[in-house]
């Protein structure tokens, strides 16, 4: 599989002395499919019986922007991974060798949402489309992120110059130890240019 210059910065991030990656930009350029493919081979070298969250709008969302490529991707069984995620507890189980870690679905639809990942320790979270989530949802994510290595994964395409998250991560990436890439249909070599011209 070929990547991008920006999609290999991605997977390179876990190397990095960043804290938090933040991913903007255009639909269908490339970032949700190899954030997710990252974070997971990041948790999984770095964790063992640890706790992470993969958050949506909603559970729903986040299972189909997430999860089910995940568990489409060929690379994990042919390398020694199994994944299993449990419909009833929303978690996705992954084992490799010895180590085993959980990742769990949450979704931040409206405001009462923070109250469903409260009282979770956890070693990572990847909030997918978080500008479509309230501020008090991704700020409580962000404080349950309290195991040594813990690492924010963010992507969205910003609602506008006002949105909160906007002015606070994407304007703002050093205050928070952040690497921001803005993506654009180009960087998803996986397009073909009939694709890429209907969406001009």
């Amino acid at each position: 599989m070929a990547f991008s210059k920006k999609q290999l910065e991605i997977l390179l991030f876990p190397k990095t002395k960043y804290t938090a990656l933040v991913c903007d930009g255009a639909i269908r350029s490339g970032k949700t499919s190899v954030m997710s493919l990252s974070f997971l081979l990041w948790a999984m070298s770095n964790f063992d019986q640890q706790n992470f969250a993969i958050c949506g709008k909603s559970v729903q969302s986040a299972v189909r922007n997430v999860i089910q490529p995940l568990m489409g991707v060929t690379y994990f069984p042919k390398n020694g991974f199994r994944l299993n995620y449990s419909i009833s507890t929303h978690c996705l189980t992954v084992t490799r060798g010895s180590r085993t870690n959980r990742f769990f679905v949450f979704g931040g639809k409206d405001e009462s949402s923070y109250m469903l990942i409260q009282g979770i320790t956890l070693a990572g979270v990847l909030l997918d489309e978080v500008a479509l989530m309230p501020r008090s949802f991704v700020e409580q994510a962000l404080a349950r992120c309290s195991v040594t290595g813990s690492k924010l994964w963010f992507n969205c395409n910003p609602e506008g110059p006002q949105h909160w998250f906007y002015k606070e991560w994407i304007l703002k990436p050093q205050a928070h130890n952040a690497l921001h890439l803005h993506f654009t249909m180009d960087d998803n070599p996986a397009l073909s240019e009939e694709t890429r011209r209907r969406y001009y």
